[in-house]
């Protein structure tokens, strides 16, 4: 692959994925800590007694500035590898020109092939038929576009949920003389950080020797909602590095 093509976009990527790499040892810090409490709380419902877990210190702010860091470098990547391709053609880059994202294919062929793009067609229909910046087309480039978007606005704060619990437990019940064990086992915890499975009709008490594991996910309301942080980061990084690959292939194969 050649190195005087698309320097600038791939200095952007380098920098998204140091952001990431610095958010996962943040993330990683942060759930070593005790920012997080159990407690054993009463279902109106059911009647039963639940263990239930709750996070007791705020998600750190730090994390979505490094969040929005990343998405703004992996979309201005996206920016400048546009900005190259029009002057390598033979276009004049202006103030307005960018990566543009369209509702679908006819509006990107109609607005590039009367703009900047209008001398290489070929580059249009690449754009179009490869690259899809467009709704109906590329959905996770679509969703970086729109969290670049957000980041404008709100901040793109990670939810921690608890995903299960493992280890040794030792529970003590008001309705059975001697304490219950369970040795190296998982439990899956539900909505609301409630642990199901240790409902019980009484008062109880738990100890033991036990870990929780968490997901870190998007936010609600956030394009990529549920999804987690870390994996779904270096999977837009891929794709943006991708689409830098294959713009410098088309030019590099352009007649």
């Amino acid at each position: 692959m050649s190195t005087k093509m698309f320097k600038g976009p791939r200095l952007k990527i380098k920098r998204a994925n140091k952001h990431i790499a610095d958010l996962n040892d943040a993330i990683n810090a942060f759930v070593q800590t005790d920012f997080y409490a159990l407690s054993i709380e009463p279902d109106g419902n059911s009647g039963l007694n639940f263990l239930k877990f709750r996070q007791t210190q705020k998600t750190p702010c730090e994390f979505a500035l490094i969040i929005g860091d990343a998405i703004h470098n992996l979309r201005s990547a996206l920016d400048l590898t546009h900005c190259e391709t029009v002057t390598r053609v033979g276009g004049t880059v202006t103030d307005w020109t960018r990566f543009a994202f369209f509702k679908d294919r006819q509006e990107l062929v109609s607005k590039l092939g009367k703009g900047v793009l209008k001398t290489a067609p070929d580059i249009v229909d690449f754009i179009a038929d490869v690259i899809e910046p467009y709704d109906t087309g590329n959905n996770p480039l679509s969703a970086l576009h729109a969290l670049d978007i957000t980041d404008k606005h709100l901040l793109l704060l990670p939810v921690f949920s608890v995903a299960a619990i493992r280890g040794d437990f030792k529970i003590f019940s008001e309705k059975a003389p001697t304490p219950r064990y369970m040795r190296n086992v998982t439990f899956g915890v539900g909505e609301g950080g409630v642990l199901k499975i240790l409902g019980m009709p009484g008062k109880f008490d738990i100890e033991g020797d036990f870990q929780p594991s968490f997901d870190i996910t998007f936010g609600q309301g956030q394009a990529l909602e549920g999804e987690p942080i870390i994996p779904t980061l270096h999977q837009l990084a891929q794709l943006v590095s991708n689409i830098v690959d294959k713009f410098e292939n088309r030019l590099l194969t352009r007649a």
